[in-house]
């Protein structure tokens, strides 16, 4: 079985190991610091991003702006006043470690965990290259999964919509 490791941005020393769903993703919290630039490039200048520029601008105007940070030699993209987390995800066929993806999630209520932000390369959309991949659902899955683990959480908030919930599978057990 194929396991999925990540350090958990939100706790320092902190490692997460769960069993991986088939993905040709390798998902985890922060990559090495000198991707800094590739994450920017990827998180703040997306060629899409006027499309949403309004809805973008409430999320920021509500829960602040995400920036990226560094811990070590590791960043991850956060909000630093209200502790969101991030995800990124890596595909195999490009340099080992290089996001090709990146979520942007924070718990907001009791029971919900929202998706603040959702940036993909270009090449993994729908009209992309690797479109079949479908790694912008890749990414709402793995935040489910680790909703799953997040005691009362019954629901997770797709990005920049009013409405957008999907309910979180409870583990067996």
């Amino acid at each position: 079985m194929q396991m999925v490791t990540t350090d958990a941005a939100a706790a320092p020393g902190f490692a997460s190991t769960w069993p991986a769903r088939h993905s040709p993703f390798e998902f985890c919290s922060s990559v090495q610091v000198d991707l800094w630039k590739d994450v920017e490039a990827l998180f703040y200048f997306h060629p899409r991003q006027q499309a949403l520029q309004e809805r973008i601008r409430a999320c920021v105007d509500e829960f602040g702006a995400p920036e990226i940070l560094k811990r070590g030699e590791r960043i991850h993209v956060g909000i630093a006043k209200n502790g969101a987390q991030c995800l990124f995800a890596c595909h195999g066929e490009r340099r080992p470690g290089m996001p090709v993806g990146v979520v942007v999630y924070l718990r907001t209520g009791p029971g919900l965990i929202r998706i603040l932000h959702l940036a993909v390369n270009p090449a993994y959309e729908h009209d992309g290259r690797h479109a079949a991949l479908n790694l912008t659902m890749e990414l709402v899955n793995e935040v489910r999964h680790l909703a799953r683990r997040v005691s009362g959480v019954r629901r997770v908030q797709l990005p920049y919509l009013a409405g957008g919930f999907l309910s979180v599978p409870r583990l067996a057990g």
